[in-house]
Protein backbone atom coordinates (compact mmCIF):
# COMPACT_ATOMS: atom_id res chain seq x y z
CA UNK A 1 0.00 0.00 0.00
CA UNK A 2 1.24 3.38 -1.09
CA UNK A 3 1.91 6.38 1.48
CA UNK A 4 -0.89 8.21 -0.05
CA UNK A 5 -2.80 5.35 0.72
CA UNK A 6 -2.03 4.64 4.12
CA UNK A 7 -2.25 8.62 5.02
CA UNK A 8 -5.76 8.98 3.52
CA UNK A 9 -6.81 5.67 5.09
CA UNK A 10 -5.94 7.13 8.53
CA UNK A 11 -8.08 10.14 7.59
CA UNK A 12 -11.17 8.78 6.05
CA UNK A 13 -11.36 6.50 10.03
CA UNK A 14 -10.35 10.30 11.87
CA UNK A 15 -13.09 11.98 9.83
CA UNK A 16 -15.67 9.26 10.44
CA UNK A 17 -15.09 9.80 14.08
CA UNK A 18 -15.30 13.63 14.09
CA UNK A 19 -18.89 13.36 11.96
CA UNK A 20 -19.89 10.80 14.47
CA UNK A 21 -19.16 12.88 17.36
CA UNK A 22 -20.45 16.22 15.33
CA UNK A 23 -24.07 15.11 14.41
CA UNK A 24 -24.18 13.08 17.60
CA UNK A 25 -23.91 16.34 19.38
CA UNK A 26 -26.56 17.39 16.76
CA UNK A 27 -28.73 14.98 17.12
CA UNK A 28 -28.87 15.04 20.93
CA UNK A 29 -30.30 18.55 20.43
CA UNK A 30 -32.87 17.30 17.49
CA UNK A 31 -35.20 15.46 19.60
CA UNK A 32 -38.06 15.73 17.36
CA UNK A 33 -38.96 16.40 13.71
CA UNK A 34 -38.48 20.36 14.29
CA UNK A 35 -40.90 21.59 11.29
CA UNK A 36 -43.72 20.11 8.78
CA UNK A 37 -41.72 18.35 6.21
CA UNK A 38 -39.85 16.48 8.34
CA UNK A 39 -42.85 15.58 10.55
CA UNK A 40 -44.47 14.66 7.18
CA UNK A 41 -41.88 11.95 6.63
CA UNK A 42 -41.91 10.73 10.15
CA UNK A 43 -45.84 10.65 10.33
CA UNK A 44 -46.21 8.63 7.39
CA UNK A 45 -43.27 6.70 8.19
CA UNK A 46 -45.39 5.19 11.96
CA UNK A 47 -48.10 4.47 9.00
CA UNK A 48 -45.75 2.30 7.18
CA UNK A 49 -45.13 0.49 10.41
CA UNK A 50 -48.26 0.48 11.18
CA UNK A 51 -49.10 -1.43 7.79
CA UNK A 52 -51.62 1.52 6.90
CA UNK A 53 -49.11 1.62 3.39
CA UNK A 54 -48.80 5.07 1.83
CA UNK A 55 -51.33 6.80 3.61
CA UNK A 56 -51.74 10.16 5.53
CA UNK A 57 -54.87 10.85 8.21
CA UNK A 58 -54.41 14.50 7.47
CA UNK A 59 -54.52 16.86 4.69
CA UNK A 60 -51.87 19.61 4.12
CA UNK A 61 -53.12 21.01 1.17
CA UNK A 62 -56.45 20.67 -1.49
CA UNK A 63 -54.42 20.55 -4.86
CA UNK A 64 -55.75 17.32 -5.94
CA UNK A 65 -59.15 18.02 -4.43
CA UNK A 66 -58.89 15.26 -2.19
CA UNK A 67 -62.23 13.48 -1.09
CA UNK A 68 -61.38 12.84 2.34
CA UNK A 69 -59.31 11.18 5.21
CA UNK A 70 -57.52 8.80 4.99
CA UNK A 71 -55.64 10.35 2.31
CA UNK A 72 -52.96 8.41 -0.13
CA UNK A 73 -49.72 9.85 0.62
CA UNK A 74 -47.16 11.67 -1.02
CA UNK A 75 -48.83 13.19 -3.81
CA UNK A 76 -46.59 15.98 -3.58
CA UNK A 77 -42.97 14.59 -1.91
CA UNK A 78 -41.53 11.33 -2.44
CA UNK A 79 -41.64 8.65 -0.59
CA UNK A 80 -37.65 7.61 -0.27
CA UNK A 81 -37.18 9.70 2.86
CA UNK A 82 -40.29 7.90 4.36
CA UNK A 83 -39.04 4.65 3.34
CA UNK A 84 -35.81 4.86 5.36
CA UNK A 85 -37.52 6.11 8.61
CA UNK A 86 -38.95 3.19 8.52
CA UNK A 87 -36.94 1.04 8.13
CA UNK A 88 -35.43 1.01 11.92
CA UNK A 89 -38.65 1.54 13.58
CA UNK A 90 -39.34 -2.13 12.10
CA UNK A 91 -36.17 -3.22 14.42
CA UNK A 92 -36.38 -0.75 17.66
CA UNK A 93 -39.96 0.28 17.36
CA UNK A 94 -42.14 3.36 16.75
CA UNK A 95 -40.18 6.52 18.01
CA UNK A 96 -38.40 9.58 16.68
CA UNK A 97 -34.60 8.18 18.10
CA UNK A 98 -35.12 5.35 15.84
CA UNK A 99 -36.05 6.89 12.90
CA UNK A 100 -33.52 9.34 13.10
CA UNK A 101 -30.71 6.41 13.26
CA UNK A 102 -30.20 5.97 9.38
CA UNK A 103 -29.84 9.92 8.95
CA UNK A 104 -27.50 10.44 11.87
CA UNK A 105 -25.40 7.13 10.29
CA UNK A 106 -25.44 8.80 6.80
CA UNK A 107 -24.49 12.28 8.35
CA UNK A 108 -21.55 10.91 10.14
CA UNK A 109 -19.93 9.76 6.83
CA UNK A 110 -20.42 12.71 5.16
CA UNK A 111 -17.16 14.17 5.85
CA UNK A 112 -15.36 10.97 5.29
CA UNK A 113 -16.94 10.49 1.73
CA UNK A 114 -16.35 14.34 0.62
CA UNK A 115 -12.43 14.29 1.45
CA UNK A 116 -12.84 10.68 -0.43
CA UNK A 117 -14.29 13.15 -3.54
CA UNK A 118 -11.79 15.54 -3.10
CA UNK A 119 -8.83 12.94 -3.45
CA UNK A 120 -10.14 11.62 -6.59
CA UNK A 121 -10.75 15.01 -8.17
CA UNK A 122 -8.07 16.47 -7.18
CA UNK A 123 -5.42 14.31 -5.46
CA UNK A 124 -4.11 17.08 -2.62
CA UNK A 125 -4.51 15.20 0.61
CA UNK A 126 -4.04 18.57 2.61
CA UNK A 127 -7.05 20.08 0.54
CA UNK A 128 -8.97 16.80 0.92
CA UNK A 129 -8.67 16.90 4.90
CA UNK A 130 -9.98 20.68 5.14
CA UNK A 131 -12.59 19.34 2.72
CA UNK A 132 -13.80 16.93 5.26
CA UNK A 133 -13.25 19.06 8.37
CA UNK A 134 -15.00 21.89 6.53
CA UNK A 135 -18.28 18.97 5.66
CA UNK A 136 -18.35 18.29 9.21
CA UNK A 137 -19.40 21.41 10.59
CA UNK A 138 -21.48 22.09 7.34
CA UNK A 139 -23.35 25.49 8.95
CA UNK A 140 -26.91 25.67 8.38
CA UNK A 141 -27.29 22.48 7.24
CA UNK A 142 -26.33 20.11 9.92
CA UNK A 143 -29.60 20.02 12.08
CA UNK A 144 -31.23 19.51 9.05
CA UNK A 145 -28.91 16.37 8.27
CA UNK A 146 -29.72 14.67 11.48
CA UNK A 147 -33.33 14.96 10.95
CA UNK A 148 -36.26 13.47 9.12
CA UNK A 149 -35.95 15.02 6.00
CA UNK A 150 -34.61 14.71 2.61
CA UNK A 151 -31.05 16.45 3.46
CA UNK A 152 -28.67 13.93 4.05
CA UNK A 153 -29.97 11.66 1.73
CA UNK A 154 -30.07 13.67 -1.15
CA UNK A 155 -26.56 15.33 -0.75
CA UNK A 156 -25.56 11.69 -0.85
CA UNK A 157 -27.65 10.71 -3.71
CA UNK A 158 -27.13 13.71 -5.17
CA UNK A 159 -23.23 14.36 -5.04
CA UNK A 160 -22.78 10.47 -6.25
CA UNK A 161 -25.13 11.09 -9.01
CA UNK A 162 -23.24 14.29 -10.26
CA UNK A 163 -19.91 11.87 -10.04
CA UNK A 164 -20.78 8.97 -11.57
CA UNK A 165 -21.81 10.97 -14.45
CA UNK A 166 -18.82 13.01 -14.58
CA UNK A 167 -16.69 9.84 -14.51
CA UNK A 168 -18.76 8.00 -16.51
CA UNK A 169 -18.07 10.79 -19.15
CA UNK A 170 -14.39 10.29 -19.38
CA UNK A 171 -14.72 6.43 -18.58
CA UNK A 172 -16.48 5.02 -21.63
CA UNK A 173 -18.53 1.63 -19.69
CA UNK A 174 -22.15 1.03 -19.48
CA UNK A 175 -22.26 0.15 -16.48
CA UNK A 176 -21.25 3.78 -15.29
CA UNK A 177 -24.49 4.89 -16.69
CA UNK A 178 -26.14 2.47 -15.43
CA UNK A 179 -24.89 3.32 -12.07
CA UNK A 180 -25.20 7.09 -12.77
CA UNK A 181 -29.27 6.66 -13.55
CA UNK A 182 -29.87 4.10 -10.98
CA UNK A 183 -28.42 7.01 -8.47
CA UNK A 184 -30.74 9.69 -10.80
CA UNK A 185 -33.86 7.43 -9.95
CA UNK A 186 -33.17 7.43 -6.38
CA UNK A 187 -32.95 10.86 -6.18
CA UNK A 188 -36.01 11.13 -7.88
CA UNK A 189 -37.58 9.41 -5.17
CA UNK A 190 -36.11 11.84 -2.93
CA UNK A 191 -37.18 15.29 -4.17
CA UNK A 192 -39.69 15.27 -6.75
CA UNK A 193 -37.30 17.95 -8.31
CA UNK A 194 -35.14 15.16 -8.37
CA UNK A 195 -35.58 14.38 -11.93
CA UNK A 196 -33.08 17.34 -12.99
CA UNK A 197 -30.25 15.43 -12.51
CA UNK A 198 -30.96 13.76 -16.12
CA UNK A 199 -30.25 17.33 -17.82
CA UNK A 200 -26.39 17.18 -16.43
CA UNK A 201 -26.59 13.33 -17.37
CA UNK A 202 -27.63 14.22 -20.22
CA UNK A 203 -24.85 16.83 -21.25
CA UNK A 204 -22.25 14.45 -19.92
CA UNK A 205 -23.68 11.81 -22.37
CA UNK A 206 -22.54 14.82 -25.19
CA UNK A 207 -19.12 14.51 -24.20
CA UNK A 208 -18.51 10.95 -24.73
CA UNK A 209 -16.94 10.23 -28.21
CA UNK A 210 -18.89 7.07 -29.41
CA UNK A 211 -21.61 4.95 -27.78
CA UNK A 212 -23.64 7.70 -26.88
CA UNK A 213 -26.85 5.57 -28.00
CA UNK A 214 -25.69 2.90 -25.77
CA UNK A 215 -25.19 4.96 -23.04
CA UNK A 216 -28.35 6.75 -23.06
CA UNK A 217 -30.05 3.13 -22.65
CA UNK A 218 -28.61 2.18 -19.95
CA UNK A 219 -28.96 5.74 -18.01
CA UNK A 220 -32.88 5.69 -18.95
CA UNK A 221 -32.66 1.91 -17.24
CA UNK A 222 -30.89 2.58 -14.88
CA UNK A 223 -33.18 5.57 -13.88
CA UNK A 224 -36.34 3.84 -14.47
CA UNK A 225 -35.70 0.92 -11.83
CA UNK A 226 -36.35 2.38 -8.76
CA UNK A 227 -38.94 5.09 -10.21
CA UNK A 228 -41.13 2.75 -12.50
CA UNK A 229 -42.47 0.88 -9.40
CA UNK A 230 -43.82 4.49 -7.73
CA UNK A 231 -45.15 5.55 -10.94
CA UNK A 232 -47.39 2.10 -11.12
CA UNK A 233 -48.36 2.78 -7.65
CA UNK A 234 -49.60 6.58 -8.71
CA UNK A 235 -51.39 5.32 -12.13
CA UNK A 236 -53.03 2.66 -9.63
CA UNK A 237 -54.18 5.14 -6.68
CA UNK A 238 -54.65 8.11 -8.64
CA UNK A 239 -55.30 6.88 -12.15
CA UNK A 240 -52.10 9.17 -12.99
CA UNK A 241 -48.24 8.35 -13.35
CA UNK A 242 -48.07 12.04 -12.18
CA UNK A 243 -50.12 12.96 -9.31
CA UNK A 244 -53.12 15.23 -10.42
CA UNK A 245 -53.17 18.94 -9.01
CA UNK A 246 -49.57 19.29 -8.48
CA UNK A 247 -49.15 21.37 -11.52
CA UNK A 248 -51.43 24.24 -10.01
CA UNK A 249 -48.51 25.04 -8.79
CA UNK A 250 -47.25 26.69 -11.08
CA UNK A 251 -50.02 29.28 -11.01
CA UNK A 252 -49.35 30.64 -7.56
CA UNK A 253 -49.48 34.12 -6.59
CA UNK A 254 -48.30 33.85 -3.52
CA UNK A 255 -46.76 31.28 -1.53
CA UNK A 256 -49.90 30.87 0.89
CA UNK A 257 -51.93 29.68 -2.13
CA UNK A 258 -50.33 26.45 -1.89
CA UNK A 259 -53.08 26.17 0.73
CA UNK A 260 -55.61 27.49 -1.57
CA UNK A 261 -59.75 25.63 -1.28
CA UNK A 262 -60.54 24.50 -3.73
CA UNK A 263 -57.12 24.27 -5.73
CA UNK A 264 -58.95 24.55 -9.01
CA UNK A 265 -59.04 28.61 -8.84
CA UNK A 266 -55.21 28.27 -9.77
CA UNK A 267 -55.49 28.58 -13.06
CA UNK A 268 -53.20 30.25 -16.20
CA UNK A 269 -56.11 32.34 -16.64
CA UNK A 270 -56.16 33.41 -13.38
CA UNK A 271 -52.02 33.54 -13.34
CA UNK A 272 -51.66 35.88 -16.76
CA UNK A 273 -54.56 38.19 -15.51
CA UNK A 274 -52.27 39.50 -12.52
CA UNK A 275 -50.17 41.04 -15.33
CA UNK A 276 -46.31 40.53 -16.49
CA UNK A 277 -45.22 42.96 -14.37
CA UNK A 278 -46.08 41.30 -10.87
CA UNK A 279 -45.11 37.74 -12.32
CA UNK A 280 -41.89 39.01 -13.35
CA UNK A 281 -41.57 40.67 -10.44
CA UNK A 282 -42.06 37.75 -7.80
CA UNK A 283 -39.51 35.49 -10.22
CA UNK A 284 -36.46 38.21 -10.10
CA UNK A 285 -37.69 38.09 -6.10
CA UNK A 286 -37.09 34.92 -5.71
CA UNK A 287 -34.19 34.79 -7.53
CA UNK A 288 -32.73 37.35 -5.29
CA UNK A 289 -33.87 35.30 -2.03
CA UNK A 290 -32.22 32.14 -3.71
CA UNK A 291 -28.88 33.94 -4.48
CA UNK A 292 -28.41 35.32 -0.76
CA UNK A 293 -29.34 31.59 0.24
CA UNK A 294 -26.56 30.35 -1.97
CA UNK A 295 -23.79 32.68 -0.35
CA UNK A 296 -25.34 32.14 3.56
CA UNK A 297 -26.33 27.99 3.51
CA UNK A 298 -24.50 26.62 0.28
CA UNK A 299 -21.46 29.11 0.89
CA UNK A 300 -21.67 29.27 4.74
CA UNK A 301 -21.49 32.88 4.69
CA UNK A 302 -17.49 33.55 3.94
CA UNK A 303 -16.74 30.54 2.21
CA UNK A 304 -18.69 30.99 -1.33
CA UNK A 305 -16.32 33.22 -2.92
CA UNK A 306 -13.45 30.54 -2.02
CA UNK A 307 -15.84 27.70 -3.41
CA UNK A 308 -16.14 29.59 -6.67
CA UNK A 309 -11.97 30.43 -7.13
CA UNK A 310 -12.15 26.42 -6.47
CA UNK A 311 -14.51 25.84 -9.28
CA UNK A 312 -12.46 27.94 -11.91
CA UNK A 313 -8.92 26.45 -10.32
CA UNK A 314 -10.45 23.01 -11.10
CA UNK A 315 -12.84 24.11 -14.17
CA UNK A 316 -11.40 21.16 -16.66
CA UNK A 317 -13.24 18.32 -14.39
CA UNK A 318 -16.57 17.06 -15.79
CA UNK A 319 -17.57 17.18 -12.28
CA UNK A 320 -16.90 20.54 -11.62
CA UNK A 321 -18.78 21.59 -14.90
CA UNK A 322 -21.20 19.57 -14.10
CA UNK A 323 -22.31 20.64 -10.81
CA UNK A 324 -22.14 23.87 -11.94
CA UNK A 325 -24.82 23.33 -14.83
CA UNK A 326 -26.81 21.50 -11.82
CA UNK A 327 -26.56 24.77 -9.68
CA UNK A 328 -27.18 27.22 -12.48
CA UNK A 329 -30.59 24.88 -13.91
CA UNK A 330 -31.60 24.56 -10.07
CA UNK A 331 -31.25 28.46 -9.44
CA UNK A 332 -33.75 28.91 -12.97
CA UNK A 333 -36.17 26.12 -11.97
CA UNK A 334 -36.56 27.41 -8.30
CA UNK A 335 -36.60 31.30 -8.99
CA UNK A 336 -38.61 31.03 -12.83
CA UNK A 337 -40.77 28.26 -12.25
CA UNK A 338 -41.44 27.38 -8.73
CA UNK A 339 -40.54 30.94 -7.22
CA UNK A 340 -42.67 30.63 -4.00
CA UNK A 341 -42.20 27.20 -3.23
CA UNK A 342 -37.97 27.31 -4.31
CA UNK A 343 -37.25 30.53 -2.12
CA UNK A 344 -39.65 29.15 0.82
CA UNK A 345 -37.30 26.29 1.03
CA UNK A 346 -37.28 24.14 -2.66
CA UNK A 347 -33.59 25.46 -3.33
CA UNK A 348 -31.92 24.62 0.30
CA UNK A 349 -32.94 21.39 0.32
CA UNK A 350 -32.37 20.74 -3.39
CA UNK A 351 -29.10 22.15 -3.08
CA UNK A 352 -27.70 19.66 -0.98
CA UNK A 353 -26.67 17.57 -3.66
CA UNK A 354 -24.10 20.44 -4.52
CA UNK A 355 -22.56 20.73 -0.67
CA UNK A 356 -20.56 17.59 -1.12
CA UNK A 357 -18.68 19.24 -4.07
CA UNK A 358 -18.80 22.72 -2.91
CA UNK A 359 -16.82 21.47 0.41
CA UNK A 360 -14.18 20.33 -2.21
CA UNK A 361 -14.19 23.23 -3.81
CA UNK A 362 -13.42 25.28 -1.08
CA UNK A 363 -10.25 24.67 0.42
CA UNK A 364 -8.48 24.55 -3.38
CA UNK A 365 -9.54 28.29 -3.75
CA UNK A 366 -8.83 29.39 -0.50
CA UNK A 367 -4.93 28.42 -1.33
CA UNK A 368 -5.54 30.06 -4.93
CA UNK A 369 -6.98 33.45 -2.67
CA UNK A 370 -3.64 33.13 -0.01
CA UNK A 371 -1.39 32.25 -3.15
CA UNK A 372 -1.95 35.58 -4.88
CA UNK A 373 -2.08 37.34 -1.21
CA UNK A 374 1.57 35.85 -0.75
CA UNK A 375 2.88 36.91 -4.22
CA UNK A 376 1.16 40.40 -3.67
CA UNK A 377 2.10 40.63 0.52
CA UNK A 378 5.12 39.19 0.37
CA UNK A 379 3.96 36.18 3.33
CA UNK A 380 5.67 33.12 3.67
CA UNK A 381 3.54 30.82 1.46
CA UNK A 382 3.20 27.62 4.16
CA UNK A 383 2.33 29.61 7.10
CA UNK A 384 -0.05 31.50 5.33
CA UNK A 385 -1.58 28.48 4.24
CA UNK A 386 -1.54 26.73 8.13
CA UNK A 387 -2.43 29.84 9.13
CA UNK A 388 -5.68 30.85 7.60
CA UNK A 389 -6.37 26.67 6.36
CA UNK A 390 -6.83 26.43 10.43
CA UNK A 391 -8.38 29.33 11.27
CA UNK A 392 -11.00 28.87 8.54
CA UNK A 393 -12.10 25.75 9.55
CA UNK A 394 -12.60 27.49 13.13
CA UNK A 395 -14.53 30.06 11.72
CA UNK A 396 -16.83 27.30 10.08
CA UNK A 397 -16.89 25.22 13.59
CA UNK A 398 -17.89 28.88 15.51
CA UNK A 399 -20.28 29.55 13.19
CA UNK A 400 -22.19 25.87 13.21
CA UNK A 401 -21.95 25.93 16.43
CA UNK A 402 -23.06 29.11 17.13
CA UNK A 403 -26.21 28.30 14.50
CA UNK A 404 -27.38 25.13 16.56
CA UNK A 405 -27.35 26.77 19.44
CA UNK A 406 -29.68 29.99 18.71
CA UNK A 407 -32.03 27.92 16.04
CA UNK A 408 -31.65 24.05 18.14
CA UNK A 409 -30.79 24.77 21.67
CA UNK A 410 -32.34 28.29 22.27
CA UNK A 411 -32.38 29.87 25.44
CA UNK A 412 -33.50 27.26 27.63
CA UNK A 413 -31.36 23.99 26.88
CA UNK A 414 -34.11 21.45 29.05
CA UNK A 415 -36.69 22.58 26.79
CA UNK A 416 -34.94 22.79 23.31
CA UNK A 417 -36.26 25.46 20.78
CA UNK A 418 -36.22 22.52 18.14
CA UNK A 419 -39.11 20.68 20.06
CA UNK A 420 -41.27 24.28 20.55
CA UNK A 421 -43.36 23.49 18.14
CA UNK A 422 -44.46 19.72 19.31
CA UNK A 423 -45.04 21.10 22.62
CA UNK A 424 -47.19 23.42 22.19
CA UNK A 425 -49.34 20.84 19.53
CA UNK A 426 -49.03 18.56 22.60
CA UNK A 427 -50.64 21.37 24.92
CA UNK A 428 -53.07 22.15 22.49
CA UNK A 429 -54.20 18.02 22.05
CA UNK A 430 -54.53 17.35 25.65
CA UNK A 431 -56.78 20.79 26.01
CA UNK A 432 -58.84 19.75 23.46
CA UNK A 433 -59.67 16.01 24.90
CA UNK A 434 -60.51 18.19 28.29
CA UNK A 435 -62.71 20.13 26.51
CA UNK A 436 -64.15 17.08 24.35
CA UNK A 437 -63.45 13.51 24.91
CA UNK A 438 -63.17 12.66 20.98
CA UNK A 439 -62.76 16.30 19.44
CA UNK A 440 -62.86 14.75 16.34
CA UNK A 441 -61.29 16.60 13.12
CA UNK A 442 -59.07 19.25 13.57
CA UNK A 443 -58.56 22.63 11.02
CA UNK A 444 -55.02 24.10 12.12
CA UNK A 445 -51.80 25.29 10.69
CA UNK A 446 -49.40 22.04 10.59
CA UNK A 447 -51.15 18.93 9.71
CA UNK A 448 -48.87 16.82 9.96
CA UNK A 449 -47.21 17.82 13.40
CA UNK A 450 -50.55 18.13 14.97
CA UNK A 451 -50.92 14.59 14.32
CA UNK A 452 -47.34 13.90 15.23
CA UNK A 453 -48.35 15.23 18.45
CA UNK A 454 -51.94 13.99 19.27
CA UNK A 455 -52.78 11.71 16.70
CA UNK A 456 -56.03 13.48 16.00
CA UNK A 457 -56.81 13.98 12.26
CA UNK A 458 -56.71 17.04 10.73
CA UNK A 459 -57.15 19.28 7.81
CA UNK A 460 -55.20 22.74 6.90
CA UNK A 461 -56.66 26.03 7.33
CA UNK A 462 -57.12 27.29 3.88
CA UNK A 463 -55.85 29.80 2.68
CA UNK A 464 -58.71 32.72 2.22
CA UNK A 465 -61.31 34.62 4.08
CA UNK A 466 -63.79 33.31 6.46
CA UNK A 467 -65.95 31.43 4.04
CA UNK A 468 -63.68 29.56 2.42
CA UNK A 469 -62.68 28.47 6.35
CA UNK A 470 -66.49 27.54 6.10
CA UNK A 471 -66.31 25.60 2.79
CA UNK A 472 -63.55 23.04 4.04
CA UNK A 473 -65.12 22.82 7.28
CA UNK A 474 -68.38 21.52 6.00
CA UNK A 475 -66.60 19.40 2.85
CA UNK A 476 -64.56 18.02 6.03
CA UNK A 477 -66.60 17.54 8.57
CA UNK A 478 -64.43 19.60 10.55
CA UNK A 479 -65.36 19.77 14.48
CA UNK A 480 -62.37 21.93 15.74
CA UNK A 481 -60.73 25.03 14.23
CA UNK A 482 -57.08 26.12 15.83
CA UNK A 483 -56.27 29.71 15.13
CA UNK A 484 -52.72 30.55 15.45
CA UNK A 485 -50.20 33.47 15.13
CA UNK A 486 -49.55 32.00 11.39
CA UNK A 487 -52.75 32.15 9.96
CA UNK A 488 -53.65 33.35 6.23
CA UNK A 489 -53.62 37.02 5.68
CA UNK A 490 -57.44 37.07 5.13
CA UNK A 491 -58.09 35.61 9.05
CA UNK A 492 -56.75 38.47 10.38
CA UNK A 493 -59.92 39.71 11.16
CA UNK A 494 -61.27 36.10 13.11
CA UNK A 495 -57.67 36.05 14.76
CA UNK A 496 -57.79 39.58 16.27
CA UNK A 497 -61.40 38.61 16.95
CA UNK A 498 -62.37 35.39 17.67
CA UNK A 499 -66.19 35.40 19.06
CA UNK A 500 -67.46 37.54 16.10
CA UNK A 501 -68.32 34.55 13.95
CA UNK A 502 -71.18 32.86 14.52
CA UNK A 503 -70.74 29.42 13.46
CA UNK A 504 -67.56 29.27 15.56
CA UNK A 505 -67.58 29.29 19.53
CA UNK A 506 -64.13 30.52 21.24
CA UNK A 507 -63.90 27.62 23.93
CA UNK A 508 -60.64 28.39 25.41
CA UNK A 509 -56.88 29.93 24.79
CA UNK A 510 -53.68 29.52 25.57
CA UNK A 511 -50.11 30.47 24.68
CA UNK A 512 -46.69 29.72 21.63
CA UNK A 513 -43.14 29.93 22.67
CA UNK A 514 -43.78 33.81 21.86
CA UNK A 515 -46.65 34.07 24.04
CA UNK A 516 -48.87 35.17 21.34
CA UNK A 517 -52.67 33.70 21.34
CA UNK A 518 -54.11 30.14 20.43
CA UNK A 519 -57.33 30.47 20.05
CA UNK A 520 -59.75 26.72 19.96
CA UNK A 521 -62.82 27.46 18.32
CA UNK A 522 -65.47 24.96 18.62
CA UNK A 523 -67.87 24.62 15.00
CA UNK A 524 -71.24 24.85 15.57
CA UNK A 525 -72.69 24.15 12.46
CA UNK A 526 -75.03 20.68 11.59
CA UNK A 527 -73.07 18.99 9.21
CA UNK A 528 -73.71 16.49 6.81
CA UNK A 529 -71.48 13.53 6.26
CA UNK A 530 -70.13 13.63 2.64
Amino acid sequence: MSLFAKASHRWIISLLTIGLVVNLFAAYWVRSPGYMDAEYYYTTAQRLVDGAGFTEPFLWNYLDYPIGLPHPSHLYWMPLTTIVSAGPMVLFGKSFRAAQLPFLMLAATLPAMTALLALKLHGNQRWAWRSGLIASLPGFFLPYLVTTDTFILYALIGGAALWVMADAAQNQSASRWLVAGLLIGLGHLTRADGFLLLVPAMIALLWIEQGKGRAFIFLMIGYLLPTVPWFARNLIVTGSVLPPGNGRVLWLLSYDELFSYPADILTPARWLSSGFLSIFKARFQALGINIQRLIGENGIVFLGPFMALGAHRLWKQPLVRLATIYLVLLLGVMSFIFPYAGSYGGFFHSSAALMPILFVLAPVGLDTAIAWGAKKRGWNLREAEVIFGAGTVALVGILTVGLVWTRVIGPTPSEPRWAYSLRTYQEVGELLCQLEESPGVVAINNPPGFYLATSMESVVIPNGPIETLRQVVERYSVDWVVLDANRPVDLAALYNAPETVPWLELADTLQDSQGRDIYLLKVSLEISQP
